[in-house]
């Protein structure tokens, strides 16, 4: 079946990727078009082509408050979630964390701890699929289970969504919007500046954040499933503090994306 073969597309692919490539900054080679339906036949890898595909997607908002929103993706994982979440702690910060259904099953534990320390959930599909690679079926299947997962912990975090490595299509726009939910990019990414070292990846990150954007991260390296991938996340946890330590040296709050939209005119 198409289906079957784009999981076994996607699972090919599943590698240890370098740091950049996991903020989807380098695109991969054209695939077939087969397994975009309703795409554009390439990687969304930047603003413009998400954009293009989803005009609906939130990429920063135009706000008034010395805002910023910080987001983790791929957790939650026993290895890396809990310093993280101590490090939020320490300086005060709050975050979105938009987390694997899967992983939620798994460690549930970890789901409560994000919610009760004042942070967010929100969705991140059921199995990290890589959603322009399945067909329509699949994704409604996969947004539909991550939101109620994320439910299970934040009744209300699973209205956002942000499609794996951010790559999206007509028909992800379209199912999302269907379902009641909106996706979620990004304007600046901390593992892209990893090349440099932890804490200048941090410093470099943070100074360039203004009012309004929204910052990638990972907090988690595991998933298991159709689209396995394990991958090491410990300089993105070493970065965290000069990162927080930036934002809160330029007068910047990090607050959950939930409340950054709240608060502005997304874009």
């Amino acid at each position: 079946m198409p289906q079957v073969d784009a999981f076994a597309a996607v699972s090919r692919r599943s590698v240890v990727l370098g740091a950049a490539s996991l903020c989807a900054l380098v695109a991969w080679p054209r695939v077939d078009e087969a397994l975009h339906p309703g795409g554009p036949g390439r990687e969304t890898d930047s603003p413009a082509l998400r954009h293009d595909v989803d005009p609906r997607g939130i990429t920063r908002v135009r706000t008034s408050r010395r805002w910023v929103a910080l987001t983790f993706d791929d957790g939650p994982d026993p290895r890396y979630t809990p310093t993280v979440l101590d490090v939020l702690k320490e300086y005060r910060c709050r975050a979105t964390f938009f987390a694997v259904g899967s992983n939620i099953v798994a460690h549930p534990d970890l789901a409560l701890r994000i919610v009760a320390e004042g942070h967010r959930l929100s969705n991140h599909t059921h199995d990290h699929l890589w959603l322009d690679r399945v067909d329509e079926e699949t994704i409604t299947d996969q947004l539909r289970r991550g939101r109620d997962a994320v439910a299970a912990f934040d009744p209300d975090g699973g209205e956002l969504v942000r499609p794996p490595r951010g790559w999206t299509s007509r028909t992800v726009a379209r199912c999302t919007s269907d379902l009641g939910l909106r996706s979620v990019f990004w304007t600046a990414c901390l593992e892209s500046a990893l090349r440099d070292g932890p804490t200048a990846a941090g410093d470099e990150v943070g100074s360039r954040l203004r009012a309004g954007d929204v910052v990638l991260a990972h907090d988690g390296g595991r998933v298991v499933g159709p689209n396995p991938q394990d991958l090491d996340r410990s300089g993105t946890v070493a970065a965290l503090p000069a990162l927080l330590e930036r934002v809160r040296r330029s007068g910047l709050a990090g607050v959950p994306v939930q409340d950054l939209v709240a608060a502005g005119s997304p874009r």
